[in-house]
């Protein structure tokens, strides 16, 4: 994001910017509200656990954010903290963060993505198998 005098945005606001993207395509999922956002949902899921002072879930969080604006209307984005959903997340067996798993008609669909490493490439192409 560079203008024509070559300055570099600062970290705040590159990190606003990827906020905002955020925002708009990804929803912050409460336990309280997973039957109604996960299991009754009438479109594919994606859902996301964080941990809030993670260096894998800041970085992947942009990437996440890319593949939801892609597919936007298509599929769901979710993200939850682990520790704020801890009944969620023992529900579900997540025991890292990042974790990403990914729901068809109210289930869990194959393998889940986790780790330090998760490529934005490898998201894309499990959000693709999703919709197929």
């Amino acid at each position: 994001m560079a203008n024509r005098f070559n300055i570099k945005p600062t970290r705040e606001e590159t990190t606003q910017a990827t906020t905002a993207v955020e925002v708009a395509h990804v929803l912050e999922l409460k336990e309280q509200e997973y039957e109604a956002q996960v299991t009754a949902a009438t479109m594919p899921v994606v859902l996301d656990f964080y941990g809030a002072d993670s260096k894998p879930c800041e970085a992947l969080a942009p990437r996440y954010a890319a593949v939801a604006e892609k597919f936007a209307g298509k599929v769901r984005f979710l993200k939850a903290s682990r520790l704020l959903n801890p009944a969620l997340a023992a529900r579900l067996g997540i025991t890292a963060a990042p974790t990403v798993v990914f729901f068809k008609n109210g289930q869990e669909l194959g393998e889940r993505l986790s780790g330090d490493e998760i490529l934005r490439t490898a998201l894309k192409a499990r959000v693709e198998a999703l919709l197929a």
